[in-house]
C-alpha cells in the first residue's frame, strides 16, 4: 500500500507516534515523501486503515495514493498537470463512492515544499471535475477549503459526508510530481470531544491533557502488543482527571492510577467510571489510590505495570511569561517531586521498560526554557529514547526534536507548555 498521512499541527510528535506504532506492529515501510504535515509511505503489508486511524492521536487523515503524475515543468500550474487525468471513467472507478443521490466531493491540496504557491488551485480543479461530471449528467457538488487554506479539515470532510456520498480527492504536490490520492479515513473529532468535554469532572486548575496527546504518549511507550491484548497494567502516578488511563483502557490496557490529592483521585474515579460505562467496558478495568508518587511502589505491591505514562504537575499557570528567577524557583520546587518520583519508578519497572512523561517548559518570544534537572534523572538509571531516528532528523531538518531528544507540545496561547520525553530503564 502507498499511504499518505496528514499529520497533526505538532507534526514531529505525530510522526514519532506513527514510527513507534509501525515498529511495534512489525510494519515494513519506505518513506517516499515527508514534508512537515505530510508523510507518504509505501508499506509491504496491507494495513487495517480504520483501526490505524483510531489508534493514532496525532493523525488527521489517512489517504491512499492512487496515481503519480510527472510535471512537464516545475513551474506548471497544477490544474494543467491534472486536467486530462480526471475523466468520468477514472473518477467513477478510482475515486467516487457509488451513491444514488447527489455526489459530494472535496478537493484538498498539500504542498511538499514551502516554495510552492498552490492557493486558488482547489476551486479551479474542483470546477473542472464538476463540469466533467455534469457533462455526463451526474448531479454533483464540490467542497473546497475556506480562506487561505488548501486542505479541508476533518470537520468539513465529516460534516459534508464526503466519504459516504462521494470522495475527498487529495493532490500532494512537489516540484516534479503530483501524487493523486483519496481519503480513506479522518480523525473522529466528535468522539475526541466526548472523551474530553463530556466527562463529569474537568478541573481547569490542574491542567487538562487532551485525549489525543494522552493517546500519543501511550503509543510512544515500549510494550509488546500481546501485553495490551492480555489487558496488562499501565501506571499513571499523577492521575489528575484520569485522561491517560481512559485512553489506556480504550485500547485494552487496565489502568493503575494514584495522586497525592484525594480530590484528584475522586474526580478520576467519576471520570473513569463514566468512561467505562460510556464505552461498554466490564468492571475492574482500573484501580485508583491516594498516594504520593514518591511512595507508589508500595501502593500497588501485587501489580507490575508494563509502562508508566504520566503528566506530573507543570507548576503554576501564567497568562504572561514570568521572570527568569521565578521560572528557576518553580523548576527547583518541581525537581524535588520529579526526582523522587523517578527514583521510585525504578523500583516498579523492569529493565528496558519506559516512562513517557510530559515535563514543564516555558515559552519565550524565541524558543523555550526547559526543566533543567534531566541529568539528575538520568543518574538514577535511565536513558532517553530518540523519538525520531537520527538519520531522519538529519535528512529532514524541519523536524523539531530538541537536542535532549524531546518534543515540545504547545499552543499559541500557552506560557507553560509540555515537553514530552521517553525514558528507558537501564
Amino acid at each position: 500500500m502507498t499511504l499518505a498521512f496528514h499529520l497533526g499541527r505538532v507534526y514531529t510528535l505525530s510522526l514519532a507516534e506513527i514510527l513507534r506504532l509501525f515498529r511495534r506492529r512489525g510494519v515494513e515501510f519506505e518513506i517516499k515523501e515527508l514534508f512537515r504535515e505530510v508523510l507518504i509511505v509505501k508499506t509491504v503489508q496491507e494495513l487495517d486503515i480504520e483501526s490505524l486511524q483510531k489508534r493514532l492521536g496525532g493523525t488527521v487523515k489517512i489517504m491512499q495514493i492512487i496515481d503519480e503524475l510527472t510535471k512537464k515543468q516545475e513551474e506548471d500550474y497544477l490544474n494543467f498537470t491534472v486536467k486530462k487525468y480526471f475523466s468520468v471513467k477514472t473518477l467513477s472507478q478510482k475515486f467516487l463512492k457509488e451513491y444514488k443521490g447527489k455526489i459530494q466531493f472535496g478537493i484538498s491540496i498539500y504542498a511538499l515544499s514551502d516554495r510552492l504557491n498552490l492557493s486558488g488551485q482547489n476551486k479551479r480543479i474542483g470546477m473542472e471535475i464538476k463540469k466533467t461530471l455534469q457533462e455526463e449528467n451526474v448531479s454533483c457538488r464540490v467542497v473546497v477549503p475556506e480562506g487561505f487554506s488548501t486542505a479541508l479539515p476533518s470537520v468539513a470532510v465529516t460534516n459534508n459526508h464526503l466519504l459516504e456520498k462521494g470522495a475527498e480527492i487529495d493532490l500532494l504536490v512537489s516540484f516534479k510530481k503530483v501524487y493523486i490520492a483519496k481519503t480513506l479515513t479522518v480523525q473522529d473529532f466528535a468522539d475526541y470531544g466526548r472523551r474530553d468535554y463530556q466527562r463529569p469532572v474537568r478541573d481547569m486548575r490542574i491542567g487538562l491533557l487532551p485525549p489525543k496527546v494522552a493517546q500519543i504518549m501511550i503509543n510512544l511507550a515500549e510494550y509488546d502488543p500481546k501485553e495490551r491484548e492480555k489487558g496488562e497494567y499501565v501506571l499513571d502516578p499523577f492521575v489528575g482527571g484520569g485522561t491517560i488511563l481512559q485512553e489506556c483502557m480504550l485500547i485494552g490496557f487496565r489502568g493503575l492510577g494514584s495522586d497525592i490529592s484525594k480530590k484528584a483521585v475522586d474526580d478520576a474515579y467519576k471520570n473513569l467510571e463514566w468512561f467505562r460505562i460510556r464505552y461498554k467496558m466490564p468492571p475492574g478495568r482500573f484501580q485508583l489510590e491516594v498516594a504520593d508518587a514518591a511512595k507508589v511502589s508500595k501502593t500497588f505491591p501485587d501489580k507490575k505495570p508494563v509502562a508508566i505514562v504520566t503528566e506530573g504537575t507543570l507548576g503554576p499557570h501564567y497568562s504572561e511569561t514570568p521572570d527568569k528567577a521565578e521560572m528557576e524557583k518553580n523548576f527547583e520546587d518541581l525537581s524535588k517531586i520529579y526526582i523522587s518520583a523517578f527514583k521510585e519508578f525504578k523500583k516498579i519497572l523492569e529493565k528496558g521498560r519506559t516512562v513517557v512523561s510530559a515535563l514543564p517548559a516555558y515559552r519565550l518570544p524565541k524558543g523555550y526554557i526547559s526543566f533543567p534537572h534531566i541529568d539528575k534523572i538520568l543518574k538514577l538509571g535511565y536513558t532517553i529514547e530518540d523519538p525520531i531516528p537520527i538519520d531522519l532528523q538529519k535528512k529532514y531538518s524541519f523536524l523539531k526534536v530538541t537536542p535532549r531528544k524531546s518534543i515540545i507540545y504547545d499552543r499559541k496561547d500557552q506560557v507553560v507548555v509540555r515537553e514530552i520525553m521517553v525514558f528507558k530503564v537501564k
